[in-house]
């Protein structure tokens, strides 16, 4: 087994002291002859660390096929004295492929015992967001203008790997430990990914809220609603994101959505449609305890459909959220699964939670 040391020349810019002390953190990535845990081995792992204030990296590298139960027990003892992993996309290859290779020479990794930060798991759910073409490590990468030298994919280098195990030539180690290093190394600049899921996480403050008039481009008069939001951590980089009515731009540490209002008239329906009678001449339901009074021939049995009452003004999207600050939505018609509420219902009380709302709403729908 080889084992490489060096320091780390990037910058974290996310508060991972957020998970745990800073010297209790390592990103960690391996290298694997294939897929199959059964068959392929783990012949590279490169982890990366604070010794002090500087960022330091290792890879362990193994020089033969037999080589994998050393490479194995360096990184597992090397990682006892963490209590945090980060990795991306480690909890579906790279965690489940450790502990099974493990098992083969009774190593134990057990990392329900860590702290496991995904990078790729909160971020993979917001691609129609940032607009990337797959969830690939390289691409988030692109998003964030980080530039490889390494050229190669990890499948490339399986046939690397097994050529140098049969020439030993040295000058294959440097592709070898370059693709793996800058795996390792990018994840570091990846983590600040984490500040736009932190978003849909409500990590936040909302500063102020405002209706506003605008003309569109016909020249007519239109409302939307204006939110500011500061974030808990600034963004590494600028996102602007349109859907339904909804404007999102995120740049920095600062959050800016609008919300086309809908100028109309909605219906309210009772939910107790049992006890009221629907007056087809006015269009409207009321309750048996007043329309019992009335020529039966104006009146008949109301249904689910047919309970409402209806309110004209401006309204605000609610979707098909369920809240208790929201209890009085509005529809177009019975079975429509969009719901409105009054825009005289955003207040300093409320405004929070319409901004979760609005939120899930696009981080839910693509």
């Amino acid at each position: 087994m080889l084992v490489f040391r060096n320091k780390v020349d990037i910058k974290i810019n996310y508060p991972i002291e957020n998970f745990s002390k800073k010297e209790k953190i390592i990103y960690f990535d391996i290298e694997t002859t294939g897929f199959s845990r059964k068959y392929c081995i783990v012949y590279l792992i490169g982890c990366m660390y604070y010794s002090g204030d500087e960022l330091c990296y290792t890879q362990w590298l193994a020089e033969n096929f037999n080589d994998e139960a050393n490479v194995l027990m360096a990184f597992n003892k090397f990682i006892k004295d963490f209590d945090t992993v980060i990795h991306f996309n480690g909890n579906s290859f790279d965690i489940p492929f450790l502990t099974e290779r493990g098992k083969k020479y009774n190593l134990e990794f057990d990392f329900d015992n860590y702290q496991s930060i995904d990078i790729y798991k909160p971020v993979s759910k917001l691609n129609h967001i940032l607009k990337i073409e797959n969830n690939k490590q390289k691409s988030f990468e692109k998003l964030l203008g980080i530039n490889r030298s390494d050229p190669f994919s990890g499948g490339d280098l399986i046939e690397v790997f097994k050529h140098y195990v049969e020439s030993k030539d040295e000058r294959l180690l440097f592709p070898l430990l370059l693709h793996n290093k800058e795996d390792v190394w990018n994840m570091g600049v990846l983590t600040d990914l984490l500040s736009i899921s932190d978003i849909f996480e409500y990590k936040y403050n909302v500063n102020s809220y405002e209706i506003h008039e605008y003309k569109n481009f016909d020249g007519d008069i239109q409302q939307e609603l204006l939110v500011s939001i500061t974030l808990n951590n600034a963004v590494p980089v600028n996102i602007s994101h349109n859907f339904n009515g909804i404007h999102l731009n995120i740049q920095n540490n600062t959050l800016n959505i609008s919300i086309n209002l809908c100028n109309g008239t909605f219906k309210y329906f009772f939910k107790n449609y049992k006890d009221y009678y629907f007056l087809p001449l006015e269009d409207r339901a009321i309750h048996k305890s007043i329309g019992e009074f009335m020529d039966k021939k104006f009146r008949k049995a109301a249904t689910a459909s047919t309970c409402y009452e209806k309110f004209s003004g401006s309204f605000l999207p609610i979707f098909d959220s369920k809240s208790k600050n929201f209890e009085n939505c509005f529809k177009l018609e019975y079975k429509d699964k969009n719901q409105y509420i009054k825009a005289d219902s955003i207040n300093d009380n409320t405004i929070t939670e319409y901004s979760h709302i609005i939120l899930d709403y696009l981080k839910n729908n693509k």
